[in-house]
């Protein structure tokens, strides 16, 4: 039991920086990624992707990265992804689609 203790009150010390240098660490990167994600084009995007009869049911998430649309999620087929990065190229001011789209 003591040697427990010990080992405790030496490791405890030891992993709370790591803890809140995580927990610190985790908002920030969500929080930029989610600007991104609900910047006007964005949205534009996503809404082009859910009228898309073609597309429905399918869960895509939009990330901009300047003129860089990333579309990252699951489609049901191939043709369902490529559909995707036409209708994102459609988009002003994207330039370069980076079509990270799974297949199922």
């Amino acid at each position: 039991m003591l040697r427990c203790r010990r080992l405790m009150s030496l490791a405890l010390p030891g992993l709370l920086p790591l803890v809140l240098a995580a927990c610190t660490a985790a908002p920030v990167n969500e929080s930029a990624r989610l600007e991104q994600q609900d910047s006007l084009a964005a949205v534009q995007i996503k809404a082009r992707l859910l009228e898309a009869p073609d597309l429905a049911g399918s869960a895509i998430d939009v990330d901009l990265a300047g003129d860089r649309a990333i579309l990252t999620g699951f489609v049901e087929t191939e043709e369902q992804r490529e559909r995707a990065a036409t209708l994102t190229r459609e988009q002003d001011g994207v330039a370069q689609v980076d079509n990270r789209i799974t297949v199922k």
